[in-house]
């Protein structure tokens, strides 16, 4: 099913009302470490919203044929690329007539410049990258990220069920939709699973 979105202005209403509330759960964690700044709530707030409202599963796919078509642009266009970059060699070691080598000189550039900007691409864009994260490792990343900014680069480290990053994160995960208990935040924080009465991973 299609997420319904709010109406971008209500989005933004809801998105500075959020970014008070990240302000006072991060100064109920802890009166040890300052709280982040302005724009360290924002982006906690952004991330918020972003698992509020995740993107329409509905919407068509198509990085996996932007990649291979990428990669076919630069296959053909590798034996331009060698045929300039060859009549250049040889043009620099006579006298060549006419303006031409300027010309291949842009091209060869231009080809280059493409190819450094795609292979950067490629990586970006693929879809292995989609595995949804896990919304409890990737807030307390971002939080934490937060909080070194007003704290020297150093963010509470401790993943206890009673430390500053478990408190932050049981308000915050719950206005995201995941109410969890402290218990079970730090058991994922610690890469453990946590299992119900019925024997299933949580």
């Amino acid at each position: 099913m299609a997420t319904t979105y709010p109406q971008f202005d209500i989005w933004l209403e809801e998105l500075e009302r959020l970014k008070r509330q990240v302000d006072g759960w991060f100064r109920q964690a802890t009166a040890s470490f300052e709280p982040p700044s302005a724009d360290g709530c924002s982006m906690v707030a952004f991330y918020l919203m972003v698992f509020r409202y995740p993107l329409d599963d509905e919407t068509p796919d198509t990085r996996k044929q932007a990649i291979k078509h990428g990669k076919l642009f630069l296959r053909y266009i590798e034996p331009e690329r060698r045929q300039k970059e060859a009549a250049l060699s040889l043009a620099s070691r006579g006298r060549p007539l006419g303006n031409w080598m300027q010309e291949y000189r842009e091209i060869l550039f231009r080809i280059d410049e493409a190819r450094r900007h795609l292979e950067a691409l490629f990586p970006a864009l693929s879809p292995k990258r989609d595995a949804k994260p896990d919304p409890i490792r990737r807030l307390a990343s971002i939080a934490k990220e937060a909080w070194a900014e007003t704290n020297g680069g150093k963010p509470p480290r401790s993943t206890n069920p009673d430390g500053p990053l478990c408190r932050f994160l049981i308000p915050a995960l719950a206005a995201a939709g995941l109410s969890l208990s402290p218990w079970a935040i730090s058991d994922v924080l610690r890469g453990r699973r946590r299992k119900s009465k019925d024997g299933q991973n949580r």
